[in-house]
């Protein structure tokens, strides 16, 4: 809720921020990208070109796109990034083939929302 909070003067390491974000996002009652959603985005992911099949979809939050801006420093490309959080983002039922067979697409799906976090905000 500070929106004036400097981590860096409170001395956390990258680390700690990351597991503090991914806790915070898997103790969400629902997954950041809603389940709902899931099934529209994969589909259209299937359907469509990258560039076109996220047009039209919001979503609550994601702000990553500062750190793959510096990922020459961090070396967190959208793609790392999306590989690390896209199982808390999305959070799909592993109990089921579709979401095994769907882990790249999952993937592919997070790292698009991190590239285009200009257009969603």
């Amino acid at each position: 809720a500070d929106h004036g909070l400097d981590l860096a003067e409170k001395d956390f390491t990258v680390n700690t921020v990351a597991g503090a974000m991914k806790s915070f996002f898997s103790e969400l009652p629902e997954p950041l990208v809603p389940y709902t959603m899931q099934v529209e985005l994969v589909e259209a992911h299937s359907n469509r070109g990258p560039c076109q099949h996220l047009t039209g979809i919001v979503l609550s939050s994601l702000s990553h796109r500062r750190v793959s801006h510096n990922h020459r420093v961090n070396l967190m490309t959208s793609e790392n990034l999306s590989i690390c959080f896209w199982p808390t983002l999305m959070r799909p039922d592993f109990s089921t083939m579709d979401a095994l067979t769907a882990t790249r697409t999952y993937q592919t799906i997070i790292e698009l929302f991190i590239q285009q976090c200009p257009f969603f905000f």
